[in-house]
């Protein structure tokens, strides 16, 4: 099948940045997330759907996930089953996305490309469950995401400039900008702001290009 250009505004360090913000929200209020790996970013949503940044190197990117309702494809060969072919013709290095996924014991939905300059996806004729509006893959969606965890938490509903101000700084988020997301009544529960920035720290040098 035919590779086909993706409209995806989010390079991989964007994607980089707005998951940073992401583990150190988590981190903060106490829920556990994927630290970064040498190889790649995991993050796991509700209902076990998941997102991961792999870096194979020169530049290059793959954004590997499934959306737990809306995957109608299934390439990682889980339990031993083909799957979906969601590689194709494209360069070999796009099977790391696959192996990703088989490591993670997980289904595979969708799988792009980076080539350094822009995504890319195979031609395939059904939904691969991937809208970057239900993934951290947009500062919209991460806004979302951050309002869920603050009220799943019992937090105060998240200042929404704050919230900007957070995705903006990505990684090199400071105690401040985090306090100021992160508002506890009373003091309970309690919210972990050093475990936040460090969760953050981890993401400056994650996975090299």
């Amino acid at each position: 099948m035919a590779l086909l250009p993706v409209d995806m505004d989010a390079t991989p360090e964007d994607l980089v940045s707005l998951l940073a913000v992401d583990a150190a929200v988590r981190a903060a209020v106490g829920l556990e997330h994927h630290r970064p790996t040498a190889a790649a970013l995991h993050w796991v949503g509700d209902e076990d759907m998941w997102m991961a940044l792999v870096r194979p190197g020169d530049g290059r990117a793959l954004l590997a996930g499934w959306h737990h309702e809306f995957s109608l494809t299934e390439g990682s060969g889980r339990g031993g089953e083909a799957g979906t072919d969601l590689v194709g013709d494209a360069p070999g290095w796009w099977r790391r996305g696959v192996e990703h996924a088989r490591s993670h014991d997980t289904y595979l939905g969708f799988l792009y490309g980076w080539d350094g300059s822009r995504w890319w996806r195979l031609d395939q004729p059904v939904d691969d469950g991937f809208d970057p509006e239900l993934f951290p893959a947009t500062p919209l969606a991460l806004r979302d995401i951050i309002d869920g965890l603050a009220d799943d938490t019992l937090l105060d509903a998240p200042d929404r400039d704050a919230v900007d101000a957070l995705i903006a700084a990505g990684a090199e988020l400071t105690a401040e900008q985090l306090t100021a997301v992160l508002h506890a009544p009373d003091g309970w529960p309690e919210v972990d702001i050093e475990a936040g920035v460090r969760a953050a720290r981890d993401f400056r040098t994650a996975v090299p290009a």
